[in-house]
């Protein structure tokens, strides 16, 4: 009799659990499909390292979509249209119909969606069908501006996601001056903590902040991105970042907020996937992933309607693009952001040669793109040089061009130069980087005049350099990339320069 007594408590205990375990609703999953800084490159092209097969691109992006069975959210973290002929060249019309098929949920704006200027993106907004956020762009009267959302709440399996924009603070050295003139981009931090705020009024279960701040990292200069946002505001669950291009593959999270930091590079190669894995009682997170998806098109697929959208905006540039200009003996690097670059020093002799000038200025930043060995078309030289940055030439004193140089090699990305050599330590304060320079072979004299060719971009004080301070400045109007083609034209065939004239010393 006990033995029986004992088998039927038992097995009462086991029909009590299962009744609890019925009851118990079963956690709620969720993927946020993420982009960022695609900058036009909404086709597929020839991998870097094999040619023959595709590459990226948005039909793929929304065949990989079209998998997921479950609740999802698509979400984009800007520089939406920038860096193309299909996206510069329509400013960013041709982007608006190929993210309107893929269907985004939301998409942050980022800095180059002013390259055009505050109206173009203006005008550009309304037809997107999805919410434009950026919650820090305020206009002169001091108010959020109307024409981007701040937050929204999207509501997915019975869960309402809170999701806000922020856009970077430090538009000033990203834009022309006359392209953001009356508008101001409020603190990141300072933004973030009101809008989690207000979403958690509103009643927003999960939160999601969609950033165009960047991602930091240790070997490169300081500033507040999307870890310090992490750590420093407090009830945001997820950060879809952009802005820096980088391609996380593990992603990064607070150890004291729990906070998932997740970006998938650029050009639309990778997508991010994060799971989210939510309690159906209390709406909350309780655990979170994310993983970098290759948009290999013979892999995922191609979606024929977003793929008929490409093509047809790739017929409306024409085949003018694929004209070859000249051979490319190696390939023009644009290597790695601390070091001299083949195709840096190869640009800046463009310019010094085209403007007749004795020392040219190329930004780091400012090159987008590699040429490979072989033949270079006009789309090599348009990936390479997208912005309609022009020819300045300069008249400046030996020390101005020391202070310029002194700032472009402790800029994130190195600067690259013609005409001129120079020791550096990046590491060192503003006004002690450099060494011994030179000047058409000459030491630097402080005290002589000398003439400098850079872009118009840098002449405005972009990527915070003070070219305008110099005595004499004369616009050319030559767009960059056109004294690129002549100087490809005239060379023929191109190859890197001599390496050497920019040579790091021991911080």
């Amino acid at each position: 009799m006990m033995i029986l007594r004992i088998a039927l408590a038992a097995a009462l205990a086991a029909l009590s659990a299962g009744a609890r375990a019925a009851d118990s609703p079963a956690a709620l999953t969720v993927r946020v499909y993420h982009t960022n800084d695609v900058h036009g490159w909404i086709m597929a092209r020839p991998d870097k390292f094999e040619a023959n097969r595709p590459y990226g691109g948005a039909a793929a992006l929304k065949a990989l979509i079209n998998k997921e069975t479950g609740p999802k959210l698509v979400l984009d973290a800007g520089d939406w249209w920038q860096g193309t002929p299909e996206g510069t060249l329509s400013k960013g019309d041709a982007i608006v119909g190929v993210f309107n098929a893929i269907g985004y949920d939301a998409t942050e704006v980022g800095n180059h969606e002013f390259d055009a200027g505050a109206a173009s993106l203006q005008a550009l907004i309304p037809k997107l069908n999805m919410p434009v956020l950026a919650a820090n762009i305020y206009g002169p009267d001091g108010k959020h501006v109307a024409w981007t959302k701040q937050r929204i709440i999207k509501e997915v399996d019975g869960v309402k996601f809170g999701i806000f924009g922020l856009l970077t603070s430090h538009m000033d050295r990203l834009a022309f001056p006359k392209n953001i003139a009356g508008l101001t981009f409020r603190r990141e931090i300072d933004e973030a903590r009101d809008q989690v705020r207000a979403l958690k009024k509103e009643g927003a279960d999960v939160i999601i902040a969609v950033t165009h701040v960047g991602y930091e990292e240790a070997d490169k200069p300081k500033f507040e991105g999307d870890q310090t946002l992490a750590r420093e505001v407090a009830g945001i669950d997820l950060i879809v970042g952009g802005h820096s291009h980088t391609p996380l593959k593990h992603a990064w999270r607070d150890p004291e907020h729990g906070t998932l930091v997740v970006q998938a590079g650029s050009y639309l190669m990778k997508a991010g996937r994060t799971t989210l894995t939510i309690d159906p009682k209390t709406r909350r997170v309780t655990a979170s992933s994310d993983e970098l998806l290759d948009l290999w098109p013979d892999r995922v697929g191609e979606d024929p309607a977003v793929k008929a959208i490409v093509a047809a905006r790739q017929a409306e540039v024409g085949e003018v693009f694929k004209t070859v200009v000249a051979t490319a003996a190696a390939d023009l690097n644009r290597g790695a952001a601390d070091k001299e670059s083949g195709l840096g020093s190869w640009m800046a002799d463009c310019y010094k040669d085209w403007a007749a000038t004795d020392a040219a200025f190329q930004n780091g930043g400012g090159m987008r793109a590699d040429i490979p060995a072989g033949p270079v078309t006009l789309r090599h030289l348009f990936s390479v040089m997208p912005f309609d940055n022009s020819i300045v030439k300069l008249t400046m004193t030996g020390a101005q061009l020391r202070a310029a140089l002194d700032h472009g090699v402790g800029s994130p990305r190195l600067v690259q130069v013609g005409g001129l050599t120079a020791e550096f330590r990046r590491k060192k304060p503003r006004g002690e980087r450099l060494g011994a320079v030179t000047v058409g072979g000459a030491p630097l004299d402080d005290a002589k005049t000398y003439s400098v060719a850079t872009l118009d971009f840098l002449v405005e004080g972009g990527d915070g350099y003070e070219f305008g301070k110099a005595a004499t400045k004369e616009p050319t109007g030559e767009l960059a990339r056109d004294v690129l083609r002549a100087c490809a034209e005239k060379q023929k065939t191109i190859a890197p320069p001599v390496p050497g004239r920019l040579k790091a010393m021991e911080n």
